[in-house]
């Protein structure tokens, strides 16, 4: 398929996403988000996740994912009462 200004695209978008050639071992990804999550300065630690965000961003989407299962696992002590 041929797009505007003659770019060329493809009709299964399989050259837009390679995220698994492109992410690193889960573990890592995890432990250096919990790393993040262990910062008492909320500030340094919203920049740290801007970064972090920026320097891997074909592993946002995981990183989310892991977030929101582990969420579901752990209940709050809010919901607990």
């Amino acid at each position: 398929m041929i797009g505007p200004a003659g770019h060329r695209y493809s009709d299964s978008g399989a050259e837009m996403c390679h995220s698994e050639v492109s992410m690193r071992d889960p573990e890592i990804i995890e432990a250096e988000l919990m790393e993040i999550s262990a910062m008492a300065d909320d500030t340094l630690k919203l920049e740290r996740i801007i970064a972090w965000c920026a320097s891997h961003p074909d592993e946002v989407p995981f990183a989310l994912h892991q977030l929101m299962s582990r969420h579901e696992k752990h209940p709050t002590e809010a919901s607990k009462a």
